[in-house]
């Protein structure tokens, strides 16, 4: 099926909301009336199950250090790539195609181009990449592991995972705006997501990037519980910070992504 040939409908709106419930439309057949969404699934599957059965196997780790710390690491590590790539191909592969140009042709405006593809792709990355292998993991600690996690704290923990990957997947999509190739994008991305594995980052920098959410101190994330472990574990938070400086990013991308959209030559 041609997902681009989703049949549009008329509508009423006006203002920069205009077009935004036909593209929306759009953009969620891409997602759900295709393979796409179970083929993004199996490699989260993957990676985080594959990997937690692999220590719990071969490893010979705790259930709770599974958990708390081998798993989160690996999500950290592995998943931005997926959401980076999601929001880098959502502008410039339309751009790129001519397909942007050819849809805001039609009676739609430029930020609702933008929102709707933020929308869609924010439900797609939540459902295949954070609650279904999430889901699965917790009955493996539950069923196989013998451990009951707090299920609170878990909700909480994911959560936290879905924060850290939302915020590459809005500095993709912010950044394809900005350069009309995939190299900067691609490049300046995998810089901020691997930052905390290439260098000893200074402590203000560790504290104001997502990079806590899911990792350790610097050079202790091998040792140390990350926020989200902490949560998994049913233990207080030592710092709200980088939770709420990821937060204020994600706004501040959205803000330069609708700022700049409206400046884009297709």
């Amino acid at each position: 099926m041609n997902v681009n040939a989703t049949p549009l409908v008329p509508r009423r709106t006006h203002g920069w909301r205009m077009g935004f419930a036909n593209m929306l439309a759009k953009e969620n057949a891409a997602w759900w009336r295709t393979r796409y969404w179970w083929k993004q699934a199996l490699v989260a599957i993957f990676f985080v199950n594959g990997t937690m059965l692999a220590n719990d196997q071969l490893g010979g780790a705790s259930m709770e250090r599974i958990a708390s710390l081998n798993n989160l690491l690996v999500i950290a590590g592995v998943l931005p790539i997926a959401a980076i790539l999601l929001g880098q191909d959502s502008i410039l592969g339309e751009i790129h195609s001519g397909t942007a140009a050819w849809v805001l042709s039609k009676p739609l405006r430029r930020p609702a181009y933008l929102l709707a593809k933020l929308v869609a792709n924010g439900l797609g990355l939540l459902v295949t990449t954070v609650f279904i292998p999430n889901i699965i993991a917790y009955g493996y600690f539950d069923l196989v592991g013998g451990v009951k996690l707090p299920v609170a704290g878990f909700a909480e923990a994911m959560g936290l995972v879905y924060l850290y990957l939302l915020f590459y997947l809005i500095l993709a999509m912010m950044l394809a705006t900005l350069f009309r190739g995939r190299g900067p994008v691609l490049g300046i991305a995998m810089g901020v997501a691997w930052g905390w594995m290439l260098f000893q980052p200074p402590a203000w920098l560790d504290a104001l990037l997502p990079w806590k959410l899911l990792t350790g101190p610097t050079m202790d994330a091998e040792t140390v519980p990350s926020l989200a472990g902490h949560l998994i574990l049913g233990e207080p938070l030592p710092t709200l910070v980088p939770i709420i400086a990821t937060a204020l990013w994600c706004v501040l991308f959205t803000a330069i992504a609708f700022w700049r959209i409206r400046r884009v030559e297709f």
